[in-house]
């Protein structure tokens, strides 16, 4: 059984363009009874007579022509795929998935992605926000390709690359007692009531306050919402209750909501990079090699 492959393909278009063996063997620099040969087994191959030979030459025939067509088309859509999967070998297009913790609004993490952005204008950047939890089991589900999260999750199947720190501030409404100070110590905080934002994972933020607040078996008093930060950064203007957010947020406006730098142990916030030592992603590969120069930038 002579199934149709690549080269028989080439050869038909060969032979339809100069309508002679002979031509078209030269053209493609073989024996003229190979071309023929392979013509023959393909109109065995698909029940089509493609040529009608007479002593002038050849001519296609009815169903021949449209073959042809339908030839000429996907070998157009394989050499397309091929140009693709090269240029994305070499990322000069692609994709990246990328989970994130800290915002990305302002920061370093946007100066990396507007860099990033730069140097692959042909990579799309699709993004996945999530707990440092939610991320790792992202990565091993290859949902994203690379976590940029906040703390010092380890992995044994993952690889890890401290990026930087960011400062920890307090959200208070502008009425709260302690809008008159300048710096805010977490003693300072143990009574208050905090709005706390949920994840997939469950409430990682409680978890982190309770390991900085929690003292002589009081626990903060907290509430939970399966929500946006901006939507909780919205309650605390309201006068709800108080939250922490990322440096990143800062210089960012939201009605009644005042900002105050937390001091202290516990008050700077580790951000960085993971990803599977088994992915092959060459956009992921760039990306890792954009951070690692960033990174020995600021050692």
């Amino acid at each position: 059984m002579f199934d149709p492959n690549l080269r028989s393909l080439r050869y038909l278009i060969a032979v339809a363009e100069h309508l002679s063996f002979r031509r078209a063997a030269e053209a493609l620099g073989i024996r003229q009874s190979a071309v023929s040969r392979q013509i023959q087994k393909l109109e065995e191959t698909i029940g089509v007579t493609l040529f009608d030979r007479h002593p002038g030459g050849l001519r296609l025939t009815h169903g021949g022509r449209s073959f042809i067509r339908d030839t000429r088309y996907i070998l157009m859509l394989l050499d397309h795929a091929i140009d693709r999967a090269d240029r994305n070998g070499r990322v000069e297009t692609g994709l990246l998935t990328l989970g994130f913790f800290p915002s990305f609004v302002t920061g370093r993490l946007r100066a990396v992605l507007e860099q990033f952005r730069h140097r692959n204008p042909n990579v799309v950047l699709e993004t996945m926000e999530g707990s440092p939890v939610d991320q790792l089991e992202w990565l091993r589900a290859r949902r994203i390709d690379a976590g940029v999260l906040a703390g010092g999750y380890e992995a044994p199947d993952v690889e890890r690359l401290p990026l930087w720190q960011e400062q920890i501030f307090v959200a208070l409404p502008q009425d709260h007692r302690l809008i008159a100070s300048e710096t805010v110590e977490w003693r300072d905080l143990r009574r208050e009531h905090w709005l706390v934002r949920t994840f997939e994972s469950g409430a990682v933020v409680y978890n982190f306050l309770i390991g900085r607040i929690a003292s002589d078996g009081h626990f903060p008093t907290t509430s939970l919402h399966l929500t946006s930060r901006d939507n909780i950064l919205g309650l605390v203007g309201a006068g709800f209750g108080i939250t922490i957010v990322p440096e990143t947020l800062v210089e960012l406006a939201y009605p009644g909501v005042a900002f105050r730098p937390i001091v202290g142990e516990g008050a700077l916030l580790p951000i960085s990079a993971a990803w599977l030592r088994s992915n092959d992603n060459p956009a992921l590969r760039r990306f890792v090699r954009l951070l690692r120069s960033l990174a020995e930038r600021r050692a």
